[in-house]
């Protein structure tokens, strides 16, 4: 259990470092395009094995995003993710705050989708 909690907190700040050398002005454009083509399949109903196929339709976001952002972060500048690993590491500690702020938001958007779906078949 213990090997699976570092693990994920590794994985949050990859993701952290991912984010900001999205937005660092010394990443090349090329890769920037990469991490965004990487963030879009995640959150795309598109993929490569559909969602509704059991275990393999997850498996490939569990699988694919994270090598694909791994490769990306490898071939990034040096300076660059250097720069991204301080950034990320000043702000690790508000990461369980913007996961719950996520969830609420995800929470509430899911809310007012059904409700709205709901008015427009039932009105």
């Amino acid at each position: 259990m213990k090997r699976l909690i570092t693990l994920f907190n590794l994985v949050r700040k990859d993701v952290l470092v991912i984010l900001f050398a999205l937005i660092n002005s010394r990443t090349p454009k090329a890769f920037r395009a990469a991490i965004v083509a990487v963030l879009l399949y995640l959150v795309s109903p598109v993929d490569i094995l559909p969602d509704y196929i059991p275990f393999a339709g997850l498996l490939d976001d569990m699988v694919l995003v994270p090598s694909l952002l791994a490769a990306i972060r490898k071939a990034l500048p040096e300076e660059v993710v250097e720069s991204a690993e301080h950034k990320a590491g000043r702000y690790s500690k508000y990461l369980p705050i913007l996961g719950i702020a996520a969830t609420v938001l995800l929470v509430l958007w899911t809310i007012i989708v059904i409700v709205g779906v709901y008015k427009l078949i039932f009105s």
